[in-house]
């Protein structure tokens, strides 16, 4: 009994390790093939899409910022969102616009912004540094009325206005009648006081898009001419806005690394008084980085702010004794007309040299000054005028475009 006992436990316990083998011969076998198959599956499977409509439009085009501090563009399926991060200079509060081709008006709509539909067909600009903007990108066509259009110097943009094809608006208070006459794509306004912006509120309850460009906000000449880039979202002409304003930064920062290694840097004093007081730009301002980027020794360039610094009459006096070149004097156009304002800038050193420049020598006799107008875009060509001006010796071959010497 005890061996037929025996044997069957044997029997068992070689039935049980062939079992096992088994089992193990299936898991090395079976299993790969398994996960093989369910790869396969897997793989013929079609991603899954995010739900955009049909009709949804790639932008192969983009821009993005690099200097510029009031603003940001993202592009989504359908629509371009740009934000405007800071519009009016008492306040800080986000403008979001949702910019929708056309072909999908009506069928995007993006939570807390203004749908705007692009590319724009018209425009009313209330700023000449507007017409500098559209300029730079080819785009005068759009442009359907101009405030303050006395103070144009495009001779483009003064035909337009003079045929009629481009309507003249007045400075000031806007005309809400002309500009719901003229039914624009887009109103665009220079961000100032934020109460301002209640004046337009007519205007957008009858549906025009107002925009706001905050662009004079910025503190350095590259971050006001990226603002092209907005225009250039706003018209679908980002591939334009890219190649030529990466030309612009390349030459800038050309020839700003050519004044870096200058041992000699001459004084300057800026601007001219006005009932007493002396503005003169502060140091983070975007008129501070300039003369910083030409080389210039400007003795407020250490000081905080970034608009004008209210100096009396006898601080700045003091240093203009000693300056070596004045820039920007005002309206003078010459010596007699700065001595006029005060018979005392008559011992300023700049003025026994003659070295003494302002940024009028594209000046429309109506009175539009081109700095104010493409200058915004060509930072470049100013900083290579202010160079020529302080070390004529990096740029021998360039010749004043924006400025000129005060005889």
């Amino acid at each position: 009994m005890t061996e037929k006992a025996f044997g069957r436990k044997a029997v068992s316990m070689l039935q049980q390790r062939f079992y096992h083998l088994c089992f193990r011969l299936l898991i090395i076998v079976i299993f790969p093939v398994v996960l093989t198959v369910i790869a396969c599956q897997k793989t013929s499977e079609k991603p899954k899409t995010s739900n955009v409509p049909a009709d949804s439009t790639y932008f192969q085009d983009q821009v993005h910022t690099e200097f510029a501090e009031g603003f940001q563009i993202e592009y989504h399926n359908n629509y371009k969102l740009l934000e405007i991060l800071k519009p009016f200079q008492d306040k800080v509060d986000t403008l979001r616009y949702a910019l929708v081709p056309r072909e999908l008006k009506g069928k995007v709509d993006v939570e807390g912004a203004r749908a705007i539909p692009i590319p724009i067909r018209s425009m009313v600009a209330s700023s000449t540094t507007h017409i500098g903007l559209l300029e730079m990108l080819e785009a005068n066509e759009v442009l359907s009325g101009m405030v303050g259009a006395e103070y144009v110097y495009s001779s483009k943009v003064r035909k337009g206005i003079e045929s009629g094809e481009i309507m003249s608006l007045k400075q000031g208070e806007i005309n809400k009648e002309k500009v719901l006459e003229l039914n624009p794509d887009l109103l665009m306004i220079s961000g100032g006081q934020s109460s301002q912006f209640d004046n337009y509120r007519v205007l957008i309850e009858s549906g025009i898009n107002i925009l706001v460009n905050s662009e004079w906000l910025e503190t350095t000449p590259l971050g006001k001419a990226e603002w092209v880039k907005v225009m250039a979202a706003l018209l679908n002409k980002e591939k334009v806005a890219n190649k030529k304003f990466d030309a612009v930064v390349a030459r800038y920062n050309k020839l700003k690394a050519a004044t870096d290694t200058v041992s000699q840097k001459p004084m300057i004093i800026n601007s001219m008084p006005y009932k007493g007081a002396w503005f003169v730009s502060a140091g983070d301002s975007f008129a501070a980085q300039f003369l910083k980027d030409a080389g210039a020794d400007y003795p407020w360039l250490d000081t905080e702010g970034t608009g004008g610094l209210r100096k009396s009459f006898e601080v700045v006096y003091e240093q203009g004794l000693e300056a070596d070149i004045w820039l920007n004097p005002g309206s003078a156009q010459t010596k007699e007309d700065i001595l006029a304002k005060d018979s005392r800038f008559k011992e300023f050193k700049a003025l026994k040299t003659g070295e003494i420049y302002n940024n009028n020598k594209r000046l429309h006799p109506s009175g539009g000054n081109d700095y104010w107008e493409s200058g915004v875009v060509n930072p470049d060509i100013l900083l290579a005028d202010l160079i020529k001006i302080l070390h004529p010796q990096i740029v021998p071959d360039h010749q004043l475009y924006y400025y000129q010497k005060i005889k």
